[in-house]
């Protein structure tokens, strides 16, 4: 993986990526439910976090990596199944999670909130700087 910039390397953009995880916390991610691909295959379809802003990309990199470097992960709990992000997937009835960076709510859905409702978010004035990464 390497982030579009040419002389930034793989730490630094596995850097962001932990700190975007770890920003968003346990209830800034998806929900999954299960389905089964053609009778043979679990798949799982990742609920729409409608809040959110749309990190699939890279949350895509975090799952091939755990799918490519199986040795560095832990083997113990459940085999990693593979996550469909779909437009058509469910919505997920999580609510948003408050005092995040603005830069990690989704902009079309703060824009259609209420003041009042914008104020419960209690939205972080600190600074979230945006980053492109790209698999490789």
């Amino acid at each position: 993986m390497k982030s579009e910039a040419p002389d930034d390397d793989d730490l630094r953009s596995w850097k962001w990526l932990q700190r975007l995880i770890n920003t968003l916390g346990e209830h800034g991610m998806s929900s999954e439910e299960s389905s089964v691909k053609n009778g043979i295959e679990n798949v799982l379809r990742v609920k729409k976090l409608e809040w959110r802003k749309n990190i699939n990309k890279e949350l895509e990199i975090v799952d091939l990596q755990h799918i490519l470097d199986k040795d560095i992960f832990c083997s113990q709990g459940s085999k990693p199944l593979p996550r469909k992000r779909a437009p058509d997937n469910p919505i997920s009835s999580r609510a948003p999670v408050v005092g995040l960076p603005m830069a990690l709510y989704d902009d079309a859905w703060i824009l259609q909130l209420m003041e009042r409702q914008r104020e419960k978010l209690e939205i972080s004035k600190a600074p979230f700087p945006w980053m492109k990464v790209v698999a490789t």
